[in-house]
């Protein structure tokens, strides 16, 4: 697999690994990172530091993806590729989260117990829906243009997803809520809540383990 260049700046800390072996389009990492969290290839190029792919941590190794956040046709890019003695950026915008609830109540209580997050708007995904229930692709994009680093879906429990793997990084209990109309989230239709908890548990990998 071949990585282009996309980006170049800083990025804040959130939590690091350094690449020991690279095989096609995985790697050996020097630290167990948990499974599902996401991270950003930092590469060296022209005494600079920049991002090259896109990983999953599972363990001790991750699995790369191409970084296409910035992609431009229109220009011509040198290739960079990921290799041993290069780090890993894990849970980058682990701060900026956006919370799917099933009514205002249960929103605002989840929200609250978010202080210290940057919690991105419901209505802004409103905006950016077509359809009445976001597919996971869709959500992808957004938390990408808008750099969120987790959803956090209020269901039969409260899980914490990162926002490129859609794996289940923690579950927290949460009191049963009732689903009445009309939901407080866009990203909930008006469809029977079971239903619903079905359609977004569907979405999120490694959801039991």
């Amino acid at each position: 697999m071949r990585f282009f260049i996309l980006f170049i700046g800083v990025l804040l800390f959130a939590g690091e690994a350094l690449i020991v072996k690279v095989n096609k389009n995985s790697a050996l990492l020097d630290k167990k990172i948990q499974k599902g969290v996401s991270g950003y290839v930092i590469c060296p190029y022209m005494e600079k530091e920049i991002i090259c792919a896109r990983a999953v941590a599972f363990g001790e190794e991750a699995k790369f993806y191409p970084y296409k956040v910035l992609k431009n046709d229109a220009f011509a890019l040198p290739v960079v590729v990921p290799k041993s003695g290069d780090k890993i950026i894990f849970g980058k915008d682990y701060d900026r989260i956006l919370i799917i609830a099933p009514n205002q109540d249960s929103y605002l209580r989840v929200k609250n117990m978010y202080k210290k997050s940057i919690v991105i708007s419901p209505d802004v995904l409103a905006a950016f829906m077509d359809d009445e229930l976001p597919t996971k692709e869709e959500l992808k994009k957004f938390a990408a243009e808008f750099n969120i680093g987790k959803y956090i879906f209020v269901l039969d429990n409260i899980y914490e997803v990162d926002s490129f793997s859609f794996y289940a990084i923690k579950k927290k209990p949460f009191e049963e809520v009732e689903y009445k109309l009309p939901f407080f989230n866009y990203a909930y239709s008006l469809k029977v809540n079971k239903n619903l908890i079905k359609y977004y548990k569907s979405l999120i990998k490694g959801i039991d383990d």
